[in-house]
C-alpha cells in the first residue's frame, strides 16, 4: 500500500464518522482500525504498512502514552 493511498483510506474513514468497535477489550481499536483499512492483524513487532509504517491506535478516553516515533536502524 502506498503512502498516497494510506491517507485516501484515513480520509475515507474520517468520513465515516464514529465507528463501532470490531472487537471488546484493549485490542479493539486497533483491530477495527485495521481491518478498516483491509490490512491484517498483526501482533508482532514488524511494522504494519510496506515494513516502514506501523499503526497506533487508541481510545480517546484513554491515558495510556503512545510512542509516536521511533529510530531503528535495522530498517
Amino acid at each position: 500500500m502506498t503512502f498516497v493511498e494510506i491517507i485516501k483510506r484515513l480520509k475515507s474513514l474520517k468520513e465515516q464518522g464514529f465507528i463501532q468497535s470490531l472487537r471488546r477489550g484493549p485490542t479493539g481499536v486497533g483491530y477495527t482500525l485495521e481491518t478498516k483499512l483491509a490490512l491484517n492483524e498483526t501482533n508482532i513487532s514488524l511494522p504494519d504498512i510496506g515494513g516502514r509504517v506501523e499503526l497506533k491506535a487508541t481510545r480517546r478516553s484513554s491515558s495510556s502514552l503512545i510512542t509516536l516515533f521511533t529510530f531503528n536502524r535495522g530498517v
